[in-house]
């Protein structure tokens, strides 16, 4: 089982008005940057499409299990193809500021142990969740609106983009031509001119 995932922030706006634009778990995709989709489908129920590494997208259903107004709200998957919960604590500062504390955990992490390595070859899904704190704060705060905050990039976009050039046909055509070199100029150097080296690649 995954680690759970833990972040925290502090923002200006009321505990009550916090609470509001969270219990309403349709408001998710609009500062989470992984999420696509949540769409209620009961009086406690939802579902939704998320996100993963590698280009994965998983869908699931969530029930709501904890709804304690201006103090916590809670979810847990019902099936689908990740088992994931939630829970995100208020907590009044001063009565304009608000620190939020969110946890979530994956029992399978999206695209399971492939996933899992990928997001640890990116950004992290640490990482992720502290930008998306970031992006909930200036929707809160008026900074920024939800279509602001999604054209931002992802936080693990930019490794991500490293990896997937490393990955690419052409990044794994360098770093072989790179790794060619060496050896030759390795294999050169050890044989004293004795002779030549001859280096063979089946695919």
């Amino acid at each position: 089982m995954a680690e759970p995932i833990t972040g925290s922030i502090e923002v200006e706006a009321p505990v009550a008005k916090v609470y509001e634009y969270w219990r309403d778990l349709e408001n998710l995709p609009s500062f989470m940057k992984n999420i696509e989709e949540v769409r209620s489908t009961g009086p406690d129920t939802t579902h939704w499409v998320v996100k993963g590494p590698l280009g994965y997208r998983a869908e699931f259903d969530a029930r709501t299990t904890q709804d304690e107004p201006n103090s916590a709200i809670g979810w847990n998957t019902l099936d689908g193809d990740v088992q994931t919960s939630g829970q995100v604590r208020f907590q009044e500062v001063t009565p304009n500021r608000t620190r939020l504390e969110v946890q979530m955990k994956y029992a399978d992490p999206p695209a399971g142990k492939l996933g899992e390595a990928a997001s640890r070859l990116t950004s992290g899904p640490k990482a992720i969740m502290e930008q998306d704190l970031r992006n909930f704060k200036d929707i809160i705060e008026g900074k920024a609106t939800p279509e602001e905050v999604q054209q931002r990039p992802a936080a693990a976009d930019a490794h991500s983009g490293a990896i997937a050039t490393l990955t690419s046909g052409t990044g794994l055509l360098v770093i072989g031509g790179v790794v060619v070199l060496w050896l030759l100029l390795r294999r050169g150097g050890s044989s004293g001119g004795r002779g030549k080296s001859r280096i063979i690649f089946e695919f």
